[in-house]
């Protein structure tokens, strides 16, 4: 059984999303540290950083790839099962999950500060 973070106050539950936050940041840095490599290798990828919104990663059909254009290269390289369509979803799914985990961080923040705020609200109501 996977190990279990037990959240017991908006506390906790900001402090969790700080952390939640910063995996989302070290998982999308490692993802762009490895396509940022792979393009300057020759690998044909396009990255499109769209701001708030998850990367963006294609295919480039521009230039001569490393492993070339002859028939070996594109056996390699082409089709479902080819480095090429796998390696654009390879990276793109990193990029999603990066951003996935931003967008949970940024709703577990959220979340706490909207419980806080009521039961600010509640206990105001007491006093």
């Amino acid at each position: 059984m996977a190990n279990v973070i037990a959240v017991d106050s908006t506390t906790d539950l900001h402090s969790a999303a700080v952390v939640m936050d910063s995996v989302a940041d070290a998982i999308g840095g490692a993802v762009r540290v490895l396509a940022d490599t792979l393009t300057t290798l020759g690998d044909p990828i396009s990255v499109q950083d769209n701001g708030n919104e998850a990367s963006k990663v294609t295919a480039r059909s521009d230039g001569t790839p490393p492993w070339g254009t002859d028939s070996y290269g594109k056996q390699f390289a082409e089709g479902d099962a080819g480095y090429v369509k796998l390696g654009v979803g390879l990276l793109q799914g990193g990029f999603d999950l990066a951003h996935t985990l931003s967008e949970f961080a940024t709703g577990m923040g959220r979340a706490a500060g909207d419980v806080r705020r009521s039961e600010d609200e509640a206990s105001a109501g007491f006093a």
